[in-house]
């Protein structure tokens, strides 16, 4: 994993967002508790754990204990948040920044490597998908990359972004892949002003 502190930040805060997402959308299905917030963690720690091991870097979220933490507190927070009236909102934006940190820190960590721009992309999506895909698997859900034509097209645009950025050469990193990030949230918001989306169907 890259070392600049600011982009280990984006990435663990991606953790939180992603474990937040999981645990409200499960304890809102009906899942209790502790279910919903272990099922969270996983879904936390799977963007980073897949884009290392695809990177060929030391796992951050085996060496780094401020990601299981924050993936532990973002499991309890969004199971809470199953709870209110608007948690399919809170769920959709928590799933949306989640999605987006999670491309845009995977798109830079390829490009720091020396990869290929299809391969940062591929990098990027595989990374930015992961955690959402852990999730609907478990809850045994039609997955909202193929449920929802916005989803990788919006986490792609945002990887493409994030790598242009870095391609230009005037920002650093992190600044690379929340400029990224910022796209493919923009994007999801969009999606959602539509008033079209899968939850709790």
């Amino acid at each position: 994993m890259l070392s600049c502190q600011p982009i280990v930040m984006l990435d663990l805060a991606a953790g939180l967002a992603l474990a937040a997402a999981t645990s409200c959308r499960a304890f809102a299905g009906g899942a209790h508790f502790s279910g919903a917030a272990s099922l969270g963690v996983l879904s936390g720690l799977a963007a980073s754990l897949v884009r290392d091991l695809l990177a060929g870097f030391a796992l951050s979220a085996l060496h780094n204990g401020a990601y299981l933490a924050l993936a532990v507190a973002g499991g309890g927070v969004g199971a809470l948040a199953g709870r209110w009236r608007h948690a399919r909102l809170a769920f959709y934006w928590l799933d949306g920044a989640g999605l987006a940190l999670a491309g845009g820190v995977a798109a830079v960590s390829g490009a720091a490597l020396g990869m290929s721009a299809a391969g940062c992309l591929v990098l990027s999506l595989v990374s930015a998908l992961a955690g959402g895909l852990v999730r609907d698997v478990a809850l045994g859900d039609v997955a909202m990359v193929v449920e929802e034509e916005s989803y990788a097209t919006a986490a792609a645009l945002g990887g493409m972004l994030a790598l242009a950025l870095v391609a230009w050469g005037a920002l650093e990193n992190w600044q690379c892949a929340l400029g990224g990030a910022v796209l493919t949230l923009l994007l999801r918001g969009i999606r959602l002003s539509r008033g079209r989306f899968a939850f709790l169907s």
